[in-house]
């Protein structure tokens, strides 16, 4: 847009909007030609002779544009907006119409802030909202006029073959399109009093599109299922039932399951994760207390305030989750404890955590956040650092397990004889229950068979290729080495090596080679060993040298990567974290005890300095319970970790 031919007038009130009210025309290929007015939401609620029509469209290639003259002023629009104001144009009337991206001065970042604020009302007031998905082909124009016109009580009867037929057309044709894979949409759709979908010149109301599409008769809208199981139309069903359960927004869930259920589709700017999601978001009103529409805020510091958001009215357990289903690391502009709502989500499956203890029990811990610095702080202690790692695991999914005869007859041999000793049977203690079993006098039988258990491990390893280019040489070969002197030290202990009641390591190889296993923890990470001889599950990204850190409050220990900090920066982060941690005005040397967190702990101990490190991912290690602070190593301390 070219401001130089156009300015903008000054919004006069809190709730004013523009409208464009486009001129008439029965020759589609004329110039564009219209003026911009002002008005309030409120003079449009109580309008009943010229409502306006919100449009719902995908901005597209900015570099490919078109032209506009508003008052005699030449206006650059993007040619998807021009194509859809030539096919929205009435032939003889004037249409009053808003459209975000000429409705709002993009280059004022004080009003863009407060009409985004708005938006959710915009469509609301909207007599309707047309949605736009570009041009017609034959193919689009069969499916709409295909579609009923329920509210004249006219359904057309098809046969099940040309019903498939036009289902196959709208698969190819209109659900592939871009409007549903960008993160406004979903908004603008939910809140629309009377949306239709609109392909060049013809439109249908959405509910008849999606009758068409998705049901079979007239009284099925609400509880149909797609007659086809292909993905694009159990999106669009998902979508129905999200707009038919909505209630205006009321119902659309909170913030954090819209954002699960959006990542990783497309918006112009990434801010709008966040943004686009506050009109319908049943917790809008505290969400845009701690993350409020602001434009001028780096995207690192939006998303980074989203986090910190989820981990206050959550868990750590639950941001970091969300890390995990992340697929791939994010650039240096996003924090590494905040999630990347632009990265689809990860087929990876949840780290496996002990079961041993009731979440009830598990410690609530300090939560530090320095806006300043985007930097998250929380205490915890060491576990080690890590020595040797593998390659990463393929899928479970795709490994011939039925074909691994000799693995599966040694794992069968070993639960039958778990089976003849009498089963499983539990003892407790204080640090949670624990599943036993008895080999009573066949002891030497069961070391032979687990002995073997682990030389199908070592031989199921030594084929597993190595993808990852920035592995150090040999690595793997290595980590085979560690692994067999790891397993050589749990033979003979009184464990469960196989079976759903073993834990740790253990459980998660089991269920990785198991056949009617559905998803294991291993799929897409690596094992790895620790220099003090422990065995781990850890994310595809961890590398040698990376550390293991247990956090209060938290059931899965994490893998994080040292950052260095600048000797002035680091001292200023220190004092911060130390004045949130204390809650007092009076700073503390490094080593003093600080009781007001420590008191709630079972253990008693100093608070020792503040290390800095970007988050990896979680992790699980054999034998380690990372609730149980109880069992802090002799010699290790509480420190406070600095996740930049």
């Amino acid at each position: 847009m070219d401001p130089g031919t156009f300015r903008y007038q000054h919004l006069s009130s809190p709730n004013a909007i523009r409208l464009l009210i486009l001129e008439p025309s029965k020759d589609q290929d004329e110039e564009l030609r219209g003026t911009l007015i002002h008005t309030t939401l409120e003079d449009c609620d109580y309008e009943q002779i010229e409502a306006y029509t919100a449009l719902s469209y995908v901005w597209g290639d900015p570099t490919l544009t078109g032209t506009l003259t508003l008052s005699g002023h030449v206006f650059t629009i993007t040619a998807t907006l021009a194509a859809a104001l030539r096919d929205l144009r009435d032939d003889t009337r004037p249409r009053r119409i808003w459209a975000d991206a000429l409705c709002i001065d993009q280059t004022n970042i004080p009003e863009r802030n407060s009409q985004v604020g708005l938006m959710g009302l915009i469509y609301r007031v909207a007599g309707h909202t047309v949605i736009f998905l570009g041009p017609s082909t034959p193919e689009t124009d069969r499916v709409l006029q295909s579609a009923p016109h329920s509210s004249m009580n006219f359904y057309p009867s098809w046969n099940q073959s040309q019903r498939h037929e036009i289902v196959q057309a709208a698969r190819f044709e209109i659900l592939n399109r871009p409007w549903f894979f960008r993160v406004w949409i979903f908004q603008e759709l939910i809140l629309s009093r009377d949306p239709w979908v609109q392909i060049g010149r013809r439109r249908v109301r959405w509910k008849d599109f999606c009758h068409l599409l998705l049901h079979n008769g007239p009284n099925s809208l609400s509880r149909g299922k797609p007659d086809d199981g292909e993905e694009p139309l159990r999106m669009l069903d998902r979508m129905n039932r999200s707009y038919i359960n909505g209630g205006g927004g009321n119902n659309a869930g909170n913030m954090l399951a819209l954002l699960k259920a959006r990542r990783g589709l497309g918006a112009t700017d990434a801010r709008d994760f966040v943004f686009a999601h506050l009109g319908i978001a049943s917790d809008q009103w505290n969400v845009a207390q701690s993350v409020p529409v602001d434009y001028c805020s780096a995207l690192g510091h939006v998303f980074a305030r989203m986090a910190f958001y989820i981990l206050e009215t959550e868990d750590v357990e639950t941001l970091i989750a969300l890390l995990d289903q992340q697929a791939g690391v994010t650039n240096g502009e996003i924090p590494t404890w905040a999630p990347d709502w632009r990265m689809v989500p990860s087929p990876c499956a949840p780290m496996y955590k002990s079961n041993k203890l009731s979440h009830a029990r598990v410690l609530l811990a300090p939560t530090l956040f320095l806006e300043k610095h985007n930097i998250l702080g929380l205490v915890g202690h060491s576990v080690g650092t890590i020595k040797d790692v593998s390659a990463t695991f393929p899928m479970s999914s795709t490994l011939d397990l039925q074909g691994m005869v000799s693995y599966q007859d040694t794992v069968s041999k070993i639960a039958a004889l778990y089976n003849s000793t009498g089963g499983v049977y539990y003892r407790g203690d204080s640090s949670g229950h624990h599943a036993m079993v008895s080999i009573r006098d066949r002891e030497e039988e069961h070391l032979e068979l687990c002995r073997g258990l682990f030389e199908e491990w070592a031989r199921f390893l030594e084929h597993l290729p190595v993808t990852c280019s920035t592995d150090p040489p040999h690595q793997h070969e290595q980590f085979i080495k560690s692994l067999r002197t790891w397993t050589e030290g749990q033979l003979g202990k009184p464990r469960i090596f196989v079976t759903s009641e073993s834990n740790d390591l253990m459980y998660i190889m089991w269920t990785y080679l198991h056949p009617k296993a559905t998803a294991s923890s291993l799929d897409g990470r690596r094992l790895a060993t620790t220099h003090d001889g422990k065995l781990g599950l850890v994310p595809a990204q961890a590398q040698k040298e990376d550390c293991i850190v247990n956090i209060l409050g938290c059931q899965v220990a994490l893998v994080v990567r040292p950052v260095k900090v600048e000797p002035e920066e680091e001292k200023e982060i220190y004092e911060d974290l130390m004045f949130k941690l204390n809650g007092r005005q009076s700073l503390q040397e490094p080593g003093e005890k600080h009781p007001q967190y420590l008191d709630r702990l079972p253990m008693h101990g100093p608070v020792v300095g503040v290390e800095h490190y970007a988050v990896i991912g979680s992790c699980c290690f054999d034998g380690v319970d990372p609730w149980a602070v109880n069992q802090i190593p002799k010699g290790s301390s509480l420190r406070v970790y600095a996740f930049h």
